[in-house]
Formats: structure tokens, C-alpha cells, sequence
């Protein structure tokens, strides 16, 4: 064979395979069939039965008088035998008493992450300006490099429950003014 037989031939090959190949991706899509929804039923509204309320219990009869307690006499001797007492009837269980209502003048105040009560705006400013002294008295520049990430830290923290205190977010300055503290506490 010569070169060029052999040539058409594979080309001949790589033709056909890319043919095969494109036909199966250009193949029409078969679209697919989705059913329309099932009618819609509305239903009628039930009504609720309420349950009627139970019977006051009925007060218990008198027992009729007990019958004389009568003998056997069995090997001579007399013995008296009691009577069976008399049954009872039980009464159901009064309904258990429904829980009070909270009354109009409760008042909800979110907690804190500590489950404390979240504290005043005034005393939120108390936290931050005494921070802010801690952090006054300490000279940035003779901080190692990590302990001047804490101070910068701290620093934006109080910047942070500023705004908080001034945008009357106190659960949020309360957390910044606390992390600030922690933070100028570890510097000293």
C-alpha cells in the first residue's frame, strides 16, 4: 500500500468516528411530556367540637346500715363474720387548672449572652471610657507586634460600641465594650 492509500484510509476512519460521534450529540432533544396538575379541591372547614364540661362529682351516698354480723357455728364456738364493704364510686379527676395569663404590664428585656439582664447606656459609657484610660496608659510602641494587634483590636472594639451605644444597639455595645476590656486587661 502507499503512503497515500493508507493516508485516506485513516483519514477515511477519523471521519467516520467524528461523524458517529457528532450525530449522537447533535441528536434532537425528545422533549418531555409534563402532565397539567390535578384539579384542586377545596374541602369544607370542619368545625370543632368542644368537649362538654365534666360533672360536678355526685356526693357520696350514706351507707346503708351494716347487717348484724352473723355467727357460724362451726365446732360448737361462735364466730362472728364481717360483711363486705360496700363499693365506693370514684369521681374523675378534676381538670387540671389552666395556667394564668401573663399579665399586659410584664415587660421582656432581651438577655445577655451570659443569660444577665443587658446593662444601661450609661453604664455601657462607663465601661468604655475606663477601657479607654487603660489603653491611654500604655505606649503602643513598646508593645511586641502581637500584643499591638490586641491594642488596635480593642481600640476598634470600643469604636465599635460607640456607635452601638449611639445607635441604642446595648446588646451589641455591651459585647464590643466587654471584648475591648478583656482585651486592654491582657495588655498590662
Amino acid at each position: 500500500m502507499t503512503v497515500r492509500k493508507l493516508a485516506a484510509i485513516v483519514a477515511a476512519g477519523v471521519w467516520a468516528s467524528a461523524c458517529a460521534s457528532g450525530a449522537a450529540r447533535t441528536s434532537a432533544a425528545i422533549p418531555l411530556h409534563i402532565p397539567d396538575p390535578p384539579p384542586r379541591e377545596v374541602l369544607a372547614p370542619v368545625a370543632m367540637q368542644e368537649k362538654p364540661e365534666p360533672e360536678p362529682p355526685a356526693a357520696p351516698e350514706p351507707a346503708a346500715p351494716a347487717a348484724p354480723a352473723s355467727t357460724a357455728s362451726g365446732n360448737g364456738r361462735s364466730r362472728p363474720v364481717a360483711a363486705a364493704p360496700a363499693p365506693t364510686p370514684t369521681a374523675p379527676p378534676p381538670p387540671p387548672a389552666p395556667a394564668p395569663a401573663p399579665t399586659a404590664a410584664t415587660e421582656l428585656r432581651p438577655a445577655g449572652p451570659s443569660g444577665n439582664p443587658t446593662i444601661s447606656a450609661q453604664q455601657l459609657r462607663d465601661i468604655v471610657n475606663r477601657t479607654s484610660q487603660k489603653l491611654g496608659a500604655i505606649d503602643r510602641r513598646r508593645l511586641s507586634a502581637g500584643k499591638q494587634n490586641d491594642y488596635d483590636a480593642a481600640r476598634r472594639f470600643l469604636a465599635q460600641a460607640d456607635t452601638a451605644v449611639k445607635a441604642n444597639d446595648l446588646l451589641l455595645a455591651q459585647s464590643s465594650a466587654e471584648k475591648a476590656e478583656a482585651l486592654a486587661d491582657g495588655l498590662r
